[in-house]
């Protein structure tokens, strides 16, 4: 029996926690790290890796997923960094929740989202609102992400689609919110939400029995709908985990929805130079996806 096959959040998890460590390491002034031999170099010096081995490279595209050691070794340079790669936000791609372990995992939280979503001791989480979503939106950890998509679940469980579809639509509306206050999900962003939105739907029932559901697509408000300088990061994000050869196979036929102006913008960005002539076509640098292309943004104001 073989191994079984990593999913596509194996990836993601490596890839934030090794974007948190870089992020940290960075802000220690002491060291002034700048690039990523200075960040590799750190990483060794508390390790019981040869840097000859270059695993710690791999890790940087979710490649492998670091072992026991290496956690401890990094979370003694780095606080907290394990709490990043042992979300259990990770674990949600082939998880089915029942009432008892959605209730364990609300209880998890951090306190701050926790006082707003489960009291001590109950077994129920608290009465929610619109208003209450939003304020576990605006914090900046993963468990901003995870106790919506908790309470989301609960209303699966407890047949109550104004829940689900209240908390799809905290989600949908927050999604630049997260990327802004949740740095270390600069690139694994592209993974998550493509989890996190085929799992999560709007739903309606007309007539009393015939259900409507819409898929909230993630990607086509990234082109439509977010701010420029928020959506361009992303879309270089994305293109440059899918030129990783094993990682463009995970985005094989993913949707790339955009406007002919952020494409000129990209194509410029990604220019080659070769033989004298500049290479600009923009489906070259993603040949696995498919482009739809926009007409506009609605925030179409670059930087």
């Amino acid at each position: 029996m073989g191994r079984r096959a990593r999913g596509i959040l194996e990836y993601a998890k490596t890839i934030t926690w090794y974007d948190y460590l870089f992020n940290e390491a960075k802000k220690l002034k002491k060291l002034k790290i700048t690039n990523e031999y200075q960040f590799y170099k750190f990483m060794y010096s508390n390790s019981i890796y040869s840097p000859e081995a270059k695993l710690f490279k791999k890790y940087k595209f979710g490649l492998s997923t670091p072992q026991k050691s290496w956690k401890e070794s990094t979370e003694e340079l780095i606080p907290s960094a394990t709490d990043i790669i042992e979300h259990p936000i990770w674990n949600i791609e082939n998880l089915e929740f029942n009432s008892d372990k959605l209730i364990s995992e609300m209880h998890n939280l951090t306190l701050g989202i926790r006082e707003h979503v489960i009291c001590e001791g109950v077994y129920s989480p608290q009465p929610v609102s619109y208003s209450i979503l939003k304020k576990i939106s605006a914090f900046h950890n993963l468990d901003a992400i995870y106790a919506i998509y908790l309470l989301y679940q609960w209303g699966l469980i407890i047949n109550n689609y104004q829940l689900c579809n209240c908390c799809a639509e905290t989600l949908e509306k927050n999604l630049e919110k997260f990327l802004s206050n949740i740095s270390y999900l600069h690139r694994s962003h592209i993974f998550l939400f493509d989890i996190i939105f085929n799992k999560i739907k709007k739903m309606n029932y007309k007539d009393l029995t015939i259900a409507e559901v819409t898929n909230i697509n993630w990607r086509k408000l990234r082109g439509t709908d977010w701010k420029s300088n928020i959506r361009m990061h992303s879309y270089i994000s994305e293109y440059n985990l899918s030129r990783n050869s094993i990682i463009s196979k995970k985005l094989k036929n993913k949707e790339i929805f955009i406007s002919v102006s952020d494409s000129l913008i990209l194509n410029a960005k990604f220019s080659t130079v070769s033989n004298g002539e500049i290479t600009i076509n923009y489906n070259d640098f993603f040949p696995t996806h498919n482009i739809l292309h926009i007409l506009s943004n609605k925030n179409n104001t670059h930087d």
